[in-house]
């Protein structure tokens, strides 16, 4: 259920103008890839975060966290 929110989230045609995907990967993309796409990485974290019932205020703390890591 989470991989197919967050191909719908990919299918958007900014992931292909920006570069992350190219043209049909969205949907045979897989939560596992090992890719370490900052905008993907953000959006599995806010998609787990609904789904295990977390607040927003945790989730955003961990969303930022993961951003600081790599800067």
């Amino acid at each position: 259920m989470k991989e197919e929110m967050l191909k719908t989230f990919l299918a958007d045609d900014l992931f292909v103008e920006k570069g992350y995907l190219k043209p049909g990967e969205a949907g045979k993309f897989k939560w596992t890839d090992p890719r370490k796409v900052k905008l993907i990485e953000v959006l599995k974290l806010a998609i787990e975060g609904e789904y295990a019932g977390e607040g927003e205020r945790i989730t955003e703390r961990r969303i930022n966290q993961s951003l600081n890591i790599g800067t």
